[in-house]
């Protein structure tokens, strides 16, 4: 189950922005703050969606420019910047760092902290999620995830509402099970895979016994079937990855 206990300040952390790149263009340019947007990047011989904003629906990225546009006649289209949304990541990083010295870095936009010992430097677990809430604009929709490992946080912050916090306490397999396998990092023909073989959230795949998802998917099949089970890591490295 997913409470939000502002009071618990121990564990994982992760800090979450969806559609940086996205967010980071419309705060360049506030002319296009209420206008569905598309980023495109040259791949091939033909322009595919790098990102979106968020109200883009049925649109991934990797998705060809013209079937996005065609779904989304409205849209403005932008080309990628991608040394600007680093630039924007890297003051977000930045801004955890000072607050939680031992962190990570995950997809852009994603980022992990160790939270325990900090409660009693900020004057407890409430003020110190509040800070971190902060590290982005508010325009951006930051959301943190807490728990005990790192997928668990990252799910419970993709599932929080904008800017609000959401601690995953119990079992972590038991909060996993209503989410959708979309939300596993291993690749899409792998989600693909899952969905075809009927097993379309976390709990059904941590139901199944491993053997069967690693003939399903390969190698990636024993990572995914132990971080349903709630088995990923918790640890982070023991110095900050953001000079890395």
């Amino acid at each position: 189950m997913a409470i939000f206990t502002p009071t618990s300040s121990h564990g994982i952390a992760c800090v979450l922005v969806t559609n940086l790149a996205a967010r980071a263009e419309r705060q360049r340019f506030p002319a296009l703050r209420y206008s569905p947007l598309l980023l495109a990047v040259r791949q091939g011989k033909s322009d595919v969606v790098y990102d979106h904003s968020p109200e883009v629906l049925d649109v991934a990225a990797g998705m060809a420019l013209t079937d996005a546009l065609s779904r989304c006649p409205d849209a403005a289209v932008l080309p990628v910047d991608t040394e600007y949304y680093d630039e924007v990541f890297d003051k977000m990083a930045y801004a955890v760092e000072a607050r939680c010295c031992n962190i990570e870095r995950g997809d852009p936009g994603c980022l992990y902290a160790d939270l325990d010992g900090l409660a009693s430097i900020y004057g407890g677990g409430a003020r110190l999620i509040a800070s971190m809430l902060q590290v982005a604009p508010a325009e951006f929709e930051p959301r943190i995830g807490v728990a005990e490992g790192r997928f668990a946080a990252f799910v419970a912050a993709a599932t929080a509402s904008s800017g609000r916090a959401v601690r995953v306490t119990g079992n972590a397999a038991a909060f996993l099970s209503q989410h959708s396998v979309d939300l596993m990092p291993i690749s899409s023909r792998g989600k693909e895979r899952l969905r075809r073989w009927g097993v379309c959230t976390l709990g059904r795949l941590a139901s199944v016994p491993e053997s069967a998802v690693i003939a399903r998917l390969g190698p990636e099949g024993s990572r995914a079937w132990e971080l349903a089970n709630g088995m990923g890591p918790r640890q982070l490295p023991d110095v900050s990855l953001i000079a890395a």
